[in-house]
């Protein structure tokens, strides 16, 4: 009886486990600005990369996942401030993490977005467009997933949960209804003491 009890709660567990395996932002943003420094990396045929970040509140943070995946590529990456001195630029159009309400108010839906566009300034013409992906991810989930899974080292990895929304019975009728309780518990104690 006891291992049909326990193989129950293992299997009611694991379940609930996958439900609720959602990935991280920061681990979804890491990945998408990976997966661009990689295509960079198929597209320029050039060892050593000088790389210029465009200004952004989270470019340090771009920067250094960049310089990782193009020296994990076999790559001598440099990052340079002046984008004059750099082969390749980078433009961070876009990094954020977005929450919008749903009908089911125990659900929100997560919206990451990442879209980076790379000009390649070393090849010829010069200015030219490199190909890269771009990553906006959507995904319903409960508003504790939400909290749990973003966090707030960089501007791009957590966004503003919205709260959920009000309805008739939460903003008068239940308020209503607990005071006129109150004040008839209150009613039926003083009249059965008087009596």
């Amino acid at each position: 009886m006891r291992t049909v009890l326990l193989s129950a709660m293992l299997c009611v567990m694991s379940m609930f486990a996958r439900a609720q395996q959602v990935p991280n932002t920061i681990d979804e943003i890491d990945q998408a600005i990976s997966n661009v420094a990689d295509s960079v990396c198929a597209n320029v045929r050039s060892d050593n990369l000088k790389f210029f970040v465009s200004e952004h509140p989270d470019r340090d943070w771009a920067a250094s996942i960049i310089g990782r995946r193009m020296q994990k590529a076999g790559r001598v990456a440099h990052l340079v401030r002046i984008e004059d001195e750099s082969d390749v630029v980078f433009s961070i159009e876009d990094i954020s993490t977005r929450y919008t309400l749903r009908e089911d108010s125990d659900s929100i839906l997560r919206t990451i977005v990442v879209k980076i566009s790379a000009r390649n300034r070393s090849a010829s013409p010069s200015g030219l467009m490199l190909p890269v992906p771009s990553l906006r991810s959507d995904q319903v989930i409960s508003r504790d997933v939400a909290e749990a899974t973003q966090t707030q080292q960089h501007s791009g990895s957590h966004g503003t949960v919205p709260p959920p929304p009000s309805s008739f019975w939460d903003d008068l009728a239940q308020p209503v209804i607990f005071i006129a309780a109150a004040a008839t518990t209150v009613l039926l104690l003083f009249t059965v003491r008087s009596q």
